[in-house]
């Protein structure tokens, strides 16, 4: 028999001993095994569960966005050398956490030392150039002021001393004159009185004749020869004074002569002064030159200032340090090694600050806003998920920006959904333990609502 025809109720039509029937003497329906009910309710069950977790599945299609095209990025900083030297210590390994400012690289320091040396003695040269020149511009302003002043003085004084002699001068050609006059009139003085002279001369011969002729008398005789003595006196007296006259001019004339020679001497001076004039002008221009010197002084001591500070400068660079906290990668230096200025040593990957580049479809974004919350999932811990949020949209496809971008106005132009890069940033704390590393596989859910 069947186990549905077990199920089926059975009736008795037994009556009691006085023919009634009653509904008590049915007899009861068989019940169906337990294992039955039980799995037909598990079936129930997951039907059930089924439908509400394709609810679930279409709601959060619906608000939900992922997708496994994406991984985790960070700052990686290939460190080089800034300068040309021989490594002599290498203080840093493969996979080493290192702080920022640590030293990881020595180089030798020698020849920048020196050039250090170098550098700082020029500078304490140009500082003394600098202060020489300082020094020379007060001293050159006074000097040259001074003789600018003396010859100010020694021009004026020439000048008033011209000025004097062409005076003293006027008044000697004046005298001379005055006594060129004297001269004139007393050489007529001298022809009047040799005149009278010769005529007193004639009047006594003729009257001593006439006297021993015994024409007149003895008194004509004394009295022409009194005249005549008179006149030769008076004669010898006009001579006298003529030649005094002519010597009085010839010393006023000398004078005259020497006087010229004084106006002459004192132009030569004036064309001197002018001249010392002129020198101690020119001089003046000297100060300006001596500033000039000055300002070229402190422009070299500003260079030399400034090779000293790349000379130090260089010398830091022998000592290569960490750019920030980090993990040494990609090791490449050892001791010994003669490396050249921008070579790779290795590299510095920041585990405090990373974040995940997921590339999402165009059409997955239309929803997709700044500071909305998403989940991630990291292939090497399935088991933690990480809160994030999203930060910014790529502005252009992954294949705009590909070496080679896909050109569409060729004719054979096939549409392709395109994949957009979003970038998202661990909440604060997520990555405490620097687990994430760039370049790891996630999952990230970004919740649009």
């Amino acid at each position: 028999m069947s186990d549905v025809e077990t199920a089926r109720p059975v009736t008795s039509t037994t009556t009691s001993s006085n023919g009634d029937f009653h509904w008590w003497q049915l007899r009861p329906p068989r019940r169906l095994p337990r294992t039955r009910i039980l799995a037909m309710g598990v079936i129930v069950i997951v039907v059930l569960s089924a439908i509400a977790y394709g609810a679930y599945l279409w709601h959060f299609s619906q608000t939900h966005i992922s997708t496994d095209d994406a991984f985790i990025a960070g700052h990686i900083s290939p460190v080089s050398a800034r300068v040309n030297g021989t490594v002599i210590e290498v203080l840093a390994i493969d996979n080493q956490d290192v702080k920022s400012g640590g030293v990881l690289v020595r180089l030798d320091p020698r020849d920048y030392e020196v050039a250090v040396a170098q550098a700082r003695a020029s500078v304490e040269a140009a500082q003394g150039e600098l202060q020489n020149a300082v020094t020379n511009v007060p001293l050159a302003d006074e000097t040259t002021k001074s003789l600018l002043r003396e010859a100010d003085a020694a021009l004026a004084g020439a000048v008033h001393g011209r000025e004097i002699a062409e005076h003293d001068l006027e008044q000697r050609q004046s005298d001379l004159r005055g006594k060129q006059a004297v001269v004139a009139g007393a050489e007529a003085t001298v022809r009047g009185a040799e005149a009278d002279f010769e005529r007193a001369k004639l009047d006594r011969d003729r009257i001593a004749e006439l006297f021993r002729t015994q024409l007149v008398a003895r008194q004509d005789l004394d009295h022409a020869e009194a005249t005549f003595k008179n006149t030769e006196a008076m004669l010898e007296v006009a001579r006298h004074k003529l030649t005094e006259a002519r010597d009085g001019a010839a010393q006023a004339a000398a004078a005259v002569q020497s006087q010229t020679a004084a106006i002459a001497q004192a132009r030569q001076r004036i064309a001197q002064s002018d001249a010392a004039l002129s020198t101690a002008q020119g001089n003046r221009q000297q100060v300006k030159v001596r500033e000039a010197a000055v300002e070229a002084a402190r422009g070299r001591l500003q260079l030399a200032i400034a090779a000293l500070q790349q000379a130090q400068l260089n010398l830091d660079y022998t000592t290569i340090r960490a750019p920030f906290d980090g993990r040494v990668s990609k090791k490449t230096v050892e001791v010994g090694q003669v490396v050249q200025t921008g070579q790779s040593l290795l590299s510095v990957v920041s585990l405090d600050d990373v974040w995940v580049i997921a590339n999402f479809k165009e059409t997955q974004l239309t929803e997709v806003r700044r500071g909305q919350a998403a989940t991630i999932v990291v292939d090497t811990y399935p088991d933690v998920v990480f809160k994030a949020r999203v930060d910014s949209i790529q502005g252009g496809s992954g294949a705009v920006f590909s070496l080679l971008p896909p050109e569409n106005a060729t004719g054979n132009y096939v549409k392709v959904v395109q994949r957009i890069p979003v970038k998202l940033v661990l909440a604060p704390g997520e990555n405490a333990r620097h687990v994430l590393v760039p370049g790891m596989s996630v999952v990230p859910t970004i919740a649009l609502r």
